[in-house]
């Protein structure tokens, strides 16, 4: 994993390289800016001398090149000019054919900043945009594949987490913004259009998954109500209904933006154009945490584990295995029978879970005896019967490892619980710095879904710094773009 921390920083350094080259390079010969227009049809003119220009400004910019481009028709000959700044400011410039004064349109409108570059801003060109252009679409590629690359290596390793799922969900998010912007060729013909693809990526993400999102949160709101029967009112049995409720309302808010563009109310489009790059984004995140939530679950470990950890949870009021926990505990038996008849090693077990109040003996005491019952010996089994909670399972069961196996180093381990709950496994194994890997045990459907939208709440706080970040960027970079698009105005 360090070697994919030291990948992850060095890509990250390149990226900050390239962005300091690219901006040396614009700073550099942005001091020119050369404008490109059709010779509307006045073919017969060939010569720079038949152009001239006209400021309203002369103090600003100047003239210092003009020239013509042979189309494939003398009709579609296009005309070069190069404007040199002479001091911050703006000013128009009217280029005029000499056949009969004719002005050629549209009427240009520079502006030169405090450095001397100079910036068209109808179509916000500039020397070096299409370098800018390229490098954007050439990263945005990159990191969808860097990204991708990530995933499957953490995928293969089985190191489910939310470095996983933030790998996952960018891959995602890059690979659509570089399609989408690809898809119409009208996009790559001025910067200005470019940023205008780039602005609409959030917009055209929510819209178009909207579909798959009404039906996933009509499910999971289902689901919270079929759990909520069957397991009694908690906040965290809520977590689909607030979920549904909450993009559905903002579902509604992005699909207004049609509306508010024709009604020209550019502060409510700001703030559902804002939004819907945070939905978009959120939902990358949504789905890349159920990828992984259902990945963890089809991982087989291989068969070189020393100790199988059983995660515990409720038992009956006659201390017996309640279902869950009884499917939780025969996972575990059969992949320690498998182990035995694949390699002739046999691994010890850990039931984990400590004595609730209402319960007449605690969860590891009552999975003891379950094991013993299928004929396992007590020497093969560990008990840890303090922990009231999953965090606790993991890390007491860790303790009872290395106290048992004399030090951690070398120890091998798997937990054993039920489907919905690997990937919580997998997070809190990492944390405590137990080499544990799951063991899928099969539940009732309804319990699935709750369970992608607990992870995902534990990546939104788990790493809110991080996703803080990249909302900020995200809306940062949309409105730095809204800002240059409003320049030309």
């Amino acid at each position: 994993m360090k070697r994919l921390q030291i990948a992850f920083i060095a890509y990250l350094a390149f990226l900050v390289a390239v962005a300091v080259g690219v901006t040396v390079y614009t700073q550099v010969n942005g001091k020119t800016c050369t404008v490109r227009m059709i010779n509307n049809g006045f073919g017969y003119e060939i010569s720079p001398e038949a152009f001239r220009v006209e400021f309203s400004d002369p103090t600003i910019a100047e003239v210092t090149d003009i020239r013509v481009v042979p189309g494939e028709t003398s009709d579609t000959n296009t005309i070069e000019v190069d404007f040199h700044g002479l001091k911050k400011g703006r000013t128009y410039a009217t280029v005029y054919s000499a056949y009969q004064n004719t002005k050629m349109t549209p009427r240009l409108k520079l502006m030169v900043n405090g450095s001397g570059n100079v910036l068209e801003l109808q179509t916000l060109s500039f020397n070096g945009w299409q370098l800018v252009q390229g490098v954007v679409l050439s990263i945005t590629a990159l990191t969808a594949v860097v990204m991708t690359v990530f995933f499957s290596l953490f995928m293969r390793r089985a190191r489910f987490s939310y470095a996983m799922v933030a790998s996952g969900g960018t891959a995602m998010y890059c690979a659509f913004m570089f399609l989408l912007t690809l898809y119409d060729t009208q996009y790559m013909n001025s910067f200005r259009n470019f940023l205008i693809s780039i602005s609409d990526t959030g917009y055209w993400f929510v819209i178009l998954t909207s579909p798959f999102m009404i039906i996933f949160c009509g499910l999971i709101a289902f689901s919270n109500i079929w759990l909520l029967r069957h397991e009694g009112f908690r906040p965290q049995n809520m977590l689909g209904i607030a979920l549904a409720v909450a993009w559905v309302l903002g579902l509604v808010a992005v699909y207004q933006i049609d509306f508010l563009l024709v009604r020209q109310h550019s502060d409510y489009i700001k703030v559902c154009y804002s939004l819907a790059y945070v939905l978009s984004f959120l939902e990358c995140m949504l789905l890349s945490t159920v990828a992984c939530t259902f990945l963890s679950t089809r991982f087989k470990p291989p068969y070189d584990k020393k100790y199988l950890i059983i995660l515990g949870c409720c038992i009956r009021p006659d201390g017996t295995l309640t279902p869950i926990l009884k499917g939780r505990a025969d996972a575990a038996i059969d992949f320690e029978r498998r182990q035995f008849a694949s390699t002739g090693e046999h691994a010890k077990f850990v039931p984990s879970g400590g004595q609730g109040a209402d319960e007449v003996v605690s969860e590891s005491e009552a999975m003891k005896r379950y094991l013993m019952e299928q004929g396992y010996p007590e020497e093969q089994i560990v008990m840890e019967d303090k922990s009231v909670n999953t965090f606790q399972n993991i890390m007491f069961s860790r303790d009872r490892i290395k106290e048992d196996a004399g030090g951690l180093d070398g120890i091998k381990a798997a937990f054993a619980t039920t489907n919905y709950h690997v990937f919580r496994g997998y997070l809190l194994s990492r944390k405590h710095k137990l080499d544990a890997q799951g063991i899928s045990a099969k539940t009732k459907w309804y319990f699935y879904p709750n369970a992608f939208l607990r992870e995902f709440v534990g990546l939104l706080v788990g790493r809110k710094l991080f996703i803080l970040a990249i909302i900020l960027v995200l809306l940062g970079g949309f409105n730095f773009g809204i800002y240059m698009l409003n320049m030309g105005l």
